[in-house]
Parts: C-alpha cells; sequence; structure tokens
C-alpha cells in the first residue's frame, strides 16, 4: 500500500505516537514466553528471485501487500496493495504510470503475469464503486477445490487528507480455477467492532477454515491476533470465535491467542503449515524496528510457543526507506529454506517513480529446521 495513503493502516506508531488503532479489549490471562531476540543464522537476500517474483518488463513492476497462495496447478497467485504495472527501464518508470488499488501477480516458474479489470481498475473492484471512490485492500486467501477465495478490506475516504480513510468490512471474493475469473463477492459474517480485522490472515486446515484477525489494545502498544473458523459453506453466513477454551458464536467472547503477547503483530501476517506444524510468522509492527519473528504451535490457534527472531531487515540504500508487513512463501523451498519476503516503502512519493527499489519487496531464504526447533 502506498506509504502517502495507508502508512496508518498498516504501521500505526510513527514517532512514538499511537495513531488510533484497531483494537478489541481483551484480557490476557498469562504472560507470553519472551521472545528470543537474537537471529539464529546471517541471512543475506536473494536479489535473483526478488528480479523472478518483481519484474522489470511484465507483470507488477512494484507494489506492497505480497501475501502468497499456491494454486494446484503449481503457479502461485501474489496479492498485491497499491502497485504498478508499468515498464521499468533503468530503474525508474514513468510519473504517468496508474497506480492500481490492488493487483494480482502470477507466478509460474519464472514468469509472470498482472492481473487487473483494465487499464485504470484495479483486480478487484467493491461491487457498486466502479471508480473506485470505495476500493479494496488485500488480506490472505486460499484455495479449496477448483476455487480461488481471497479476503479483501473495503475501504473509503471518511475524512479529509492523506490520514482520511477508513475501513468499513472484510468480504470474501471467490474466483473459478485455473482461469481466475471472479464469480461471487460477499460480506463476511463477522459484524463486531471494526478494531478487529479479520482476513489479516487464512489456512485451510481441511475440515475448518481459520481467518486471523489482528487487534490492537486501545492507546497502548499491544497488537495481538483473534481467531475464528468456519466449514467452507458457512464461509460467509456462520463463523466461530477462539475463546481461549473452546469457541463460540459470539464474536465477542474471542481473545487473544496465547503465546504473542509479547511483539507486536503486524496488520499482516502468516499462518501456515510445515513439516505437520502450524507456523506464525510476523514482522513487529512498530515502525523502524525490522525484527521479523516466527512461533509454532500443534493447532492453528494455539498455544503458540518458540517464538524467535529470525531476521532483523538491513539498512537500505536510503535511510528514509522503511520495511514492514513480512510474508512466508512456504510454497517456495530449496533445500531445506523457505521464502520470506518484507516491504520496502518511501516516504518520499515522487521517488516510487525515479527508483522503483524505493517501493519493491526483499525476499530472503530461510531454513525450516532453525523455525521449527
Amino acid at each position: 500500500m502506498n506509504m502517502l495513503r495507508s502508512l496508518r493502516f498498516l504501521i500505526p506508531v510513527l514517532a512514538f505516537a499511537m495513531i488510533p488503532p484497531f483494537a478489541v479489549c481483551c484480557e490476557e490471562k498469562k504472560p507470553a514466553e519472551e521472545p528470543d531476540d537474537k537471529p539464529q543464522k546471517v541471512i543475506s537476500l536473494d536479489p535473483l528471485i526478488a528480479k523472478q517474483i518483481i519484474q522489470d518488463e511484465a507483470g507488477v513492476t512494484a507494489g506492497d501487500g505480497m501475501y502468497s497462495i499456491p494454486l494446484p496447478d503449481g503457479r502461485s497467485i501474489f496479492l498485491m496493495g497499491d502497485s504498478y504495472t508499468g515498464k521499468v527501464t533503468a530503474g525508474a518508470r514513468s510519473t504517468g504510470d496508474h497506480m492500481f488499488r490492488n493487483t494480482y501477480q502470477v507466478y509460474n516458474n519464472g514468469k509472470v503475469s498482472a492481473i487487473t479489470t483494465g487499464s485504470d481498475h484495479s483486480a478487484a473492484v467493491p461491487e457498486g464503486h466502479p471508480n473506485e471512490d470505495w476500493w479494496y485492500w488485500p488480506g490472505h486467501g486460499f484455495v479449496a477445490g477448483n476455487t480461488l477465495y481471497i479476503f479483501q478490506l473495503l475501504m473509503y475516504q471518511g475524512g479529509e487528507g492523506m490520514w482520511g480513510f477508513r475501513y468499513r468490512e472484510t468480504h470474501v471474493l471467490e474466483y473459478s480455477l485455473p482461469d481466475i475469473k471472479q464469480v461471487r463477492d460477499y460480506k463476511v459474517p463477522y459484524t463486531g467492532s471494526s478494531e478487529a480485522v479479520y482476513g489479516a490472515a487464512a489456512l485451510n486446515d481441511g475440515d475448518w477454515i481459520y481467518i486471523y484477525a489482528q487487534h490492537e489494545k486501545a492507546n497502548s502498544f499491544v497488537s495481538q491476533v483473534l481467531c475464528a473458523r468456519a466449514k467452507l459453506a458457512d464461509l460467509g453466513t456462520k463463523w466461530e470465535y477462539y475463546t481461549g477454551k473452546g469457541w463460540s458464536s459470539d464474536s465477542k467472547d474471542a481473545v487473544p491467542l496465547e503465546g504473542l503477547s509479547t511483539i507486536m503483530v503486524s496488520s499482516q501476517f502468516n499462518v501456515f503449515k510445515l513439516r505437520g506444524k502450524y507456523v506464525l510468522l510476523t514482522q513487529h509492527k512498530m515502525l523502524g524496528d525490522g525484527r521479523i519473528f516466527t512461533a509454532v504451535s500443534d493447532t492453528p490457534y494455539g498455544p503458540w510457543r518458540n517464538l524467535k527472531q529470525i531476521y532483523k531487515t538491513p539498512e537500505l540504500a536510503r535511510s528514509t526507506w522503511f520495511t514492514y508487513n513480512a510474508m512466508a512463501h512456504p510454497q517456495f523451498e530449496r533445500d531445506g529454506e523457505i521464502l520470506v519476503s518484507f516491504n520496502v516503502n518511501t516516504p518520499d512519493f515522487p521517488e516510487q517513480f525515479s527508483n522503483v527499489e524505493s517501493y519493491r519487496p526483499r525476499f530472503f531464504w530461510y531454513p525450516v529446521n532453525d523455525i521449527l526447533q
């Protein structure tokens, strides 16, 4: 998402001030383990895979978001937020390039293609808002059978200025496979406070679909995770919410997942299955922090253990650039390592055109065994 339009939504802590958070007030029953703050390995960025996923002449050529979903035919689809598709030459793009609110990048063995709905319309456009005065920013998603499900966050301009956008609700968009054509758009059944934004992560675990929300306690530096679940047939009608002891149909009974309270979980994060265990990956939400953490569980809803720092984002080409919202891409694996990305952005909007590296994700590989130990 573009720095000037979406920093408040993605990174609410700026210059020691807490911008009004998305929150659900829930008491924590016992303290979580302190994270291991020391990275376990010396890890280098991989510029080669970065150039394969975000290219200069094809597909989406800059943006953030970077959720990814493996498709049944071996392709992967990346869900991008504010993004560009124009050709890049000598590290720069035309100032006339359109910035989309969202795009999909389809990756197929080194080849990429962008999905939009026209020269100036995003991949996902809210019904009744063809000019995107209301728009979607992506959450995560999953595949079930021959259908791709993507959570999209419905946003609108509710106030003046660059901080005037507001979150309204989460929708599910269904796409047929393999052609990736939209067939349905419907609101999720959650009707609680908009301070809990469901769709921040999602997991298809067979019998159940798990849907995660990032939420922040009001007037605090606590940012944690709630979990809901649904049968696939009930995704748009009936959810259950994890209470710490079981499941309730009342969203007000949801409590933060155990084991994560010592870090600020990002607005966008991952929960995925790896070697029979469940892994949560998140970047610390504090602007300028740069630490990326993993935690492990035997269930999709915790308790989470072995919370550890696996990486800290490096110094970038310019001191003003910042990083946020790391993502795991476990369908990409080599020599026992999975692919991880993090977003890069700049506070100088014209720099997105003059130097595209200011608004492109970075990638690195991390050992599976080190996450699970």
